[in-house]
């Protein structure tokens, strides 16, 4: 393998978050220096008042001061006293030299990358594979051997060049010495949390102590101004220290990417990168699926050939080509769905975008001649067996109400495949309704007037493209909305291919609002004409009037759909105060208010219940859990607690109420869909 050397932007990021640490250390010195002033202060000024004048209120006032000196300076060292322990439990350790041929793999690795052998390596179930250590105090000063995860939904859906290459990135990090740097901020953000956060303990020891006398309490508010000090400093020493760690992340992550493309060369990681949000999002799609199966005690002891299979099926209906048993994922894919013109370069993300880790592997160009196709399960002596093995630990603490059965892998296919075809539109369509909807239209008006236009046009690849360069535009719009409004903390952006500054971004806005406006009226007009196209099929077949409903109800719960889901969010934030720490009055307050939000809930979903229009969704069983929750009065926290029994039926019937306006929003465009498709 040739010499990768380390760029100047590595050097550049790698002094700047050094640089950050030390600022912090000598920071956090100084008030602790000053914390250490403040209890010998405390001591001194609480002696020399009792000497002055003994009497029990320059006593009661003595001891005050040295609670307040003893608070102070306790609070800059507390964190030594917190336990931290990381949890493994995820994971599976394998003793390697069990599994001959990745140990090979590994140890070859090792040598060409020339480093360290991991000290442990460890299965985990998911789609990924990572370096890690525990990050102990003393990691920050002598070398500590790193620990390689390797994921079985990862080996599951590469091949063996591609599982190698993603193993020398890691093991690029194995080699950076910049990953010392990472135990320091580790240790830095752990100090920082619990001085910020963790303070539950410690604040019932101060409101005890202040709790024992008046003089406690009226002194002890001389530590909290203390410590509040101490917390809005260190909010801002946070944002330096991790801010400049995570551009050297970056920097490291392209020094490891190449040092894996020179390992296999670019094009596999560029084809396990460009995969790697398919097979992740179809290993969720297949536990999702199990997990909705644990009412009816359905289970799988081996999650994995489903995976793969759920992998492949959601390519060949995108159109993706398989290769190797495997879907060969091109940039075209995602250049369909992401007309995105704005850039902005996220300064708290700890890897590069992965359109920026590709252009770096296509800048390589690194091509070698031996490239090893196979599936990557063929490194595992048992892959059956391995895969069992974390298939169960995944789902060791499911509890089933009789004794699971496991399924077949046909009748998983044959439900995916099913699903399939309930939850998508007619393909004649080329996609144009997939993630648009038609606005209001004049429907008694279009009914009047003749459509010149031919099928072929009306959903053409061009009208596909400005649908979908429209929606782009939209979440441009929003976006540089916020950079005006300075909701980000940015200082320029991309937009086009040209530089801006944040305070250029309403410029932007108002430019981009009347494109937007623009394409919105191109799409209206083809709406209209294609309403027309299908009302004088329809009217050939005296199915006109069919039609002209199917679309009046759609427009009119498409006009309602907005604000009932916009209710369904309101009712998430005006609760969140609950997921917080507060005090009881606070939490009181906030639940008064909440109250009268869930009235207005109630009334909307007994409105939705009563609705002609979601009937086709509403189940008996919906019908029944929703009225069991508008006729009981749920009270959510009383007696100084939550009660967790009432807010998970609240939950559930947020999101019953969710599924319904989704779900008949779905079927009612469907609906239009299909009765097109038969006019065709």
């Amino acid at each position: 393998m040739s010499v990768v050397k380390v760029s100047s932007q590595f050097k550049a990021q790698a002094y700047k978050a050094v640089f950050s640490i030390i600022l912090f250390t000598i920071v956090y010195f100084l008030f602790f220096l000053l914390s250490v002033g403040i209890f010998v202060g405390c001591c001194y000024a609480a002696a020399m008042i009792v000497a002055a004048s003994p009497a029990f209120i320059t006593i009661m006032l003595g001891i005050g001061l040295l609670g307040v000196g003893f608070f102070v300076m306790y609070f800059m060292i507390k964190f030594l006293f917190t336990k931290n322990k990381s949890d493994y439990s995820h994971l599976t350790e394998i003793n390697i030299k069990n599994e001959p041929k990745l140990y090979q793999m590994i140890q070859d690795l090792v040598n060409e990358v020339e480093t360290d052998f991991p000290k442990k390596v460890y299965l985990s179930s998911d789609v990924n594979a990572s370096v890690f250590y525990d990050s102990s105090f003393w990691s920050m000063f002598f070398p500590v051997k790193k620990n390689l995860n390797i994921g079985m939904g990862l080996v599951n859906t590469s091949t063996v060049v591609e599982l190698r290459g993603i193993l020398a990135h890691e093991f690029g990090h194995f080699s950076q010495k910049s990953m010392r740097v990472g135990s320091y901020v580790y240790n830095v953000n752990r100090v920082i949390y619990n001085l910020l956060y963790d303070n539950d303990e410690y604040s019932e020891a101060m409101t005890t102590w202040a709790s024992r006398s008046g003089y406690f309490a009226l002194l002890i508010g001389i530590a909290i101004a203390f410590n509040k000090a101490i917390q809005y400093v260190l909010q801002f020493m946070y944002k330096i220290v991790n801010v400049s760690y995570m551009g050297l992340s970056r920097e490291m992550e392209f020094h490891a990417d190449e040092i894996a493309a020179n390992v296999v060369g670019s094009e596999p990681m560029i084809h396990s990168m460009m995969r790697m949000n398919l097979t992740s999002d179809s290993f969720d799609r297949v536990l999702n699926y199990y997990e909705s199966k644990i009412n009816d005690s359905i289970t799988t002891f081996n999650v994995y050939p489903q995976h793969l299979l759920a992998t492949n099926l959601v390519a060949t209906q995108n159109k993706i080509e398989i290769i190797n048993n495997l879907p060969l994922v091109k940039e075209d894919y995602f250049e369909k769905f992401n007309k995105t013109k704005l850039i902005i370069k996220n300064q708290w993300a700890s890897h590069p975008s992965t359109e920026e880790r590709i252009l770096a592997f296509k800048k390589l160009n690194i091509v070698l001649k031996t490239i090893d196709n196979r599936p990557a399960n063929v490194l595992f002596k048992d892959i059956i067996k391995t895969q069992k093995l974390l298939t169960k630990k995944m789902f060791q603490n499911v509890e089933y109400p009789d004794s699971p059965i496991e399924e077949d892998v046909s009748s998983f296919l044959n439900t995916l495949e099913k699903e399939y075809v309930e939850n998508k539109f007619p393909d004649a369509f080329n996609g144009y309704y997939d993630n648009y909807s038609m606005d209001a239209m004049d429907l008694e008006k279009l009914t009047e007037e003749t459509s010149i236009s031919a099928f072929e046009e009306l959903f053409s690849n061009e009208k596909i493209e400005l649908v979908y360069a429209n929606n782009s535009q939209i979440n441009d719009l929003e976006t540089l909305k916020q950079i005006a409004n300075k909701e980000f903390e940015l200082k320029s952006f991309d937009y086009d291919g040209n530089k801006y500054k944040a305070s250029e971004a309403q410029i932007l806005v108002d430019n981009l609002n009347s494109t937007i406006e623009n394409n919105k009226k191109l799409l209206r007009q083809n709406d209209n004409e294609i309403f027309k196209y299908f009302y004088q099929k329809a009217k050939q077949k005296t199915g006109e009037s069919k039609l002209v409903k199917l679309y009046k109800d759609f427009i009119l719960m498409d006009n309602q759909y907005k604000l009932k889901i916009q209710l369904y969010i309101d009712m998430i934030n005006n609760f969140s105060f609950a997921y917080q720490q507060n005090q009881p009055d606070v939490i009181n307050r906030n639940m008064k208010n909440f109250y009268g939000l869930e009235e207005k809930f109630k009334t909307e979903l007994k409105s939705i219940l009563n609705d002609e229009l979601y009937q086709n969704v509403v189940t008996n069983d919906l019908r029944e859990k929703c009225n069991k929750y508008l006729d009981d009065h749920l009270i959510y926290f009383g007696g100084g607690k939550y009660d967790d029994e009432a807010i998970n039926s609240k939950n559930e019937i947020q999101n019953t109420y969710l599924f319904i306006l989704q779900q008949s929003y779905f079927l009612k465009k469907k609906e239009i869909l299909e009765l097109q498709d038969s006019l065709r």
